[in-house]
Formats: C-alpha cells, sequence, structure tokens
C-alpha cells in the first residue's frame, strides 16, 4: 500500500464506523417495533429489557467484520459484492443473537426485535458501505491517495499487469511506464506507456516523478541479481514487487515467514485466511453443539432401536484419517451387523467404487434399520460429537478409513489438507453415485483450493434436498 498506517487508520475507521451503524442499527429498530406494535402479537417491554443486547452484538458483529477481512479490497468490490456481505454478516448477527437468547433462556425477550434489528443493521450496513464507496472514487479521481506505479520489465506479462492495475476499481493504480532490462529500449512504446529507461534508472527515474511502488518482472537468471536494485529503491521508500516466476506452476500459495531469524518462503495450500478458519471452527462447535443439544432425544430413540433391533453397541467406532493424516475414531450409529468387517474380504469382487474405496449397494451385511437410517442420513449423527471435539467439522472432505487412504496415490492426500466434514461436495453432488474415485477426489480437492464461508454455507443448504432426496444414499 502507498502509506500502511493511513490505511491501517482507515480500515480501523471503517471498522468504527460500521460498528456504531450497527448498535444505532438496534436503537432504531426498537423504535421501529414500539411505533408498529399493533402488526405484532408479542408484547414489547421497555427498553431498559433488552439493553444487554447492545453489548452482546458490539461483540458478535466485531468478530463478523473484523474476523473474515470483510475490509480487504473495500474499494475494489462491487455494490452488489458489498450487499451481498452486509447481508451474510447481518443473517449470521442474527442467528448468534437468536442461539444466545435461547442459550441463556431469555424467553422474554421479543424475538420480532431482533429480526426488524438484523434487517435495519443490514440496510445501515449496506447504505455505509455504498457512501463509502462513493466518496474513496471522487476521493481518488481527485488526485488523493492514487498509487504511481512503474512496471520493471517489457515482456507481455509487464503489459498485462499494467493494464490490469489500471483496470481496477476505484481507479488508484496509474501506471507511469515501463522500465526494462535492456536499457536501450529506453523510449519505445510498450502499449499506450512509454519504456522510461533501464532497470538502473529507477532510482533517478522516482526523483523526478511520484514512485510508490515498483513491479520487477525478470526473463529470468538469479534472483539475487536483483538484490543491489531492490535496496536501493527501498532506500527511498518504494514498495518492490518481484515476481517470483520459478515457483509460479506450483499449486501451493507463497508466504513469506520468519523462523529462528531467518526468512523463508511457504509454500502452502492451506486456506489463506486464518482467522475466517477460525470463524469456521467457532461456527462448527456452536451449530454442533446446538444440534447435539435439540436432536438428543431422537438420538436416544435411534440408539435403542438400534440396540433392539440387532446384537452389538448402537454406536460404531472406527478409526479414521483426518486432518494432515491424523487419526482419530468416528462415530456412527450401527447399521450393520455386528463383526461385519471381518466380512468385508468375502465381498471385495462385488465392490462398485472404483479405487481403493469399498461400497456395494445390496450389501448384506445391513441390517433392515441400517438401511432406513443410511438413506435418511441419520447414521452420521454421532458425528456431530466429531465436530465438537476437533476431529472434523460440518464441511469437509470425507474421512475415509485407514486403510483405503494407505492406498492413496500421493496428489490424493492434498484432500486431507482440510479438516474433515460431516458433509462435502461429493456428498451434494449424489454421493455414491459418483462411482468414479477420482472424480470423488477432484470435488474434494476442488473443495480446498475453493474454500470459503460462502462457499461452506452452499454445501450446507444443499446437502437438505440432498439429505431428504437420499440422493446415492445407501
Amino acid at each position: 500500500m502507498l502509506n500502511r498506517r493511513r490505511h491501517g487508520l482507515r480500515v480501523a475507521a471503517y471498522f468504527v464506523a460500521e460498528l456504531l451503524v450497527v448498535l444505532g442499527s438496534f436503537l432504531i429498530a426498537y423504535e421501529l417495533r414500539r411505533r408498529t406494535a399493533g402488526w405484532w402479537t408479542q408484547a414489547l417491554g421497555p427498553l431498559t429489557d433488552y439493553l444487554w443486547i447492545l453489548p452482546t452484538a458490539a461483540v458478535l458483529w466485531s468478530a463478523l467484520l473484523w474476523i473474515p477481512n470483510t475490509y480487504d479490497g473495500f474499494r475494489s468490490r462491487s455494490a452488489l459484492m458489498h450487499g451481498f456481505t452486509a447481508g451474510v454478516i447481518c443473517v449470521l448477527g442474527m442467528v448468534l443473537l437468536f442461539a444466545v437468547v435461547t442459550i441463556f433462556k431469555q424467553y422474554s425477550i421479543n424475538r420480532s426485535l431482533i429480526a426488524v434489528f438484523g434487517l435495519v443493521a443490514f440496510l445501515g450496513l449496506f447504505t455505509t458501505r455504498v457512501v463509502a464507496m462513493a466518496f474513496l472514487s471522487h476521493y481518488t479521481q481527485k488526485g488523493y491517495d492514487r498509487h504511481y506505479v512503474v512496471i520493471g520489465g517489457t515482456q507481455s506479462d509487464g503489459l498485462f499487469l499494467a493494464e490490469s492495475l489500471e483496470a481496477e476499481r476505484g481507479g488508484v493504480f496509474q501506471v507511469h511506464g515501463f522500465v526494462a532490462e535492456d536499457p536501450a529500449e529506453a523510449g519505445r512504446d510498450v502499449g499506450r506507456w512509454k519504456v522510461l529507461g533501464g532497470f538502473q534508472d529507477l532510482p533517478a527515474i522516482a526523483a523526478r516523478m511520484p514512485v510508490d511502488e515498483v513491479y520487477l518482472l525478470p526473463s529470468g537468471g538469479p534472483l539475487e541479481q536483483n538484490l543491489d536494485l531492490i535496496r536501493r529503491c527501498e532506500a527511498m521508500g518504494m514498495i518492490i514487487h518481484l515476481r517470483l516466476a520459478p515457483f509460479e506452476k506450483t499449486i501451493s500459495r507463497l508466504e513469506l515467514e520468519e523462523a529462528a531469524g531467518g526468512d523463508y518462503l511457504r509454500f502452502t495450500t492451506a486456506p489463506k485466511s486464518s482467522s475466517a478458519l477460525l470463524v469456521k471452527r467457532l461456527l462448527d462447535v456452536m451449530a454442533a453443539s446446538a444440534m447435539l443439544i435439540l436432536l438428543s432425544p431422537l438420538l436416544l430413540i435411534v440408539a435403542l432401536l438400534v440396540k433392539l433391533q440387532s446384537r452389538g453397541p448402537a454406536v460404531f467406532r472406527q478409526e479414521r484419517m483426518g486432518m494432515n493424516g491424523r487419526v482419530f475414531t468416528l462415530y456412527k450409529f450401527r447399521t450393520m451387523v455386528e463383526g461385519a468387517e471381518k466380512d468385508r474380504a468375502g465381498l471385495e469382487s462385488k465392490n462398485e467404487m472404483e479405487g481403493p474405496v469399498f461400497k456395494i449397494k445390496e450389501d448384506p451385511r445391513v441390517t433392515g434399520l441400517g438401511k432406513l437410517l443410511r438413506k435418511m442420513s441419520i447414521d452420521e449423527l454421532p458425528q456431530l460429537w466429531n465436530v465438537v471435539k476437533g476431529d472434523m467439522s460440518l464441511v469437509g472432505p470425507r474421512p475415509l478409513p485407514v486403510y483405503e487412504v494407505e492406498k492413496f496415490e500421493p496428489w490424493q492426500r492434498r484432500r486431507m489438507s482440510m479438516r474433515p466434514g460431516i458433509t462435502c461436495l461429493w456428498q451434494v453432488n449424489g454421493r455414491n453415485r459418483v462411482v468414479s474415485f477420482a472424480e470423488w477426489m477432484q470435488l474434494d480437492l476442488e473443495y480446498v483450493d475453493r474454500w470459503s464461508l460462502t462457499l461452506d454455507l452452499k454445501i450446507l443448504l444443499r446437502t437438505i434436498p440432498a439429505v431428504l432426496g437420499a440422493r446415492g444414499a445407501y
């Protein structure tokens, strides 16, 4: 960024302003609910009865606004995307408020007030963001806070970078021109820009015109050969971006980290936002705990029926391979006869799934009740305890038995770079109807590479019709 401190202050100002908007929205919502009392059946108490919601909402919305990096790329987002983000934040905020009311048994709290609060907060946040975008756009068009850039490298990639930067929403970047590895190129045209000189001329160019950032795209040679130029530019306060072309073919994302006083390039396929992963974990624990409490009568009844229907324990335990090869005990309602694992070898010839996994539609080991539990996916419910414990997530690649994972090809193990889940893309795309093991693994890798909280929400929503329709369940 042009000025990281100023950017940090601006982001902090966005956060404080939006938090004040949310808190003000609660007071507006109360007044709206009071003035429309005739529309509702439940009576509304005095404001003092609800003031405890203000600090609670402040904590919840602070986490939802700050932790998932909602201000990252603020100016480059469209109004529609800002509206979607504000909507997701307010829906999650309402859900969490309802959860707090339920957990602490605040049954006198008017639920309609929380719903009106969520709606008003959404309108307030969306309006605030649209106004902020309009102000920032006007501010930038006047020439303030613009990032002046020089591109080091005249190849086609450099031209594409220049065009992409100037096409950024909000007109933040302005490209002055190029510098070339060969000083003899000075003066020639590259697209609609000029070559201002050679790489070594950068300090002189920055002395006669404003240069905030330099993007170096060396065509070859060791990266160390650019070290002297980088030091000269950084001495003048410019930000340098050095392209690491030799490493761009890797699947992993590159990050720079420090360990024991040294700098290391970190190659990782894990999701970029650790804060979003924290939100995912918090939502997992809250949702799984709530479902275990709400479904406890059903769980007890199913456990009793399994126990009465056939010999053996009600809950089946199996060693499964979890995140990055961690072994854990998975819990399911038993759907097969006792000792079914010992009979698997005799059924291998009937396996209907390609690859190391074993699945057959008419498995003779499955009990009558077990078929019903599998069809309705009720047998998976004890895994909510695995979610609470931290072995699993609500959404993630399905954990497989250790003896199946041991037969994986190396590329297939990357699916385990995220915590395994109860539901996943494979689950909502037909489950056992996807008979190609490679296709199943590709779906899991697609999830790992595309992961976001929004994708998790989409999968959860798609899981409902998949379960109710019993697609591919057996």
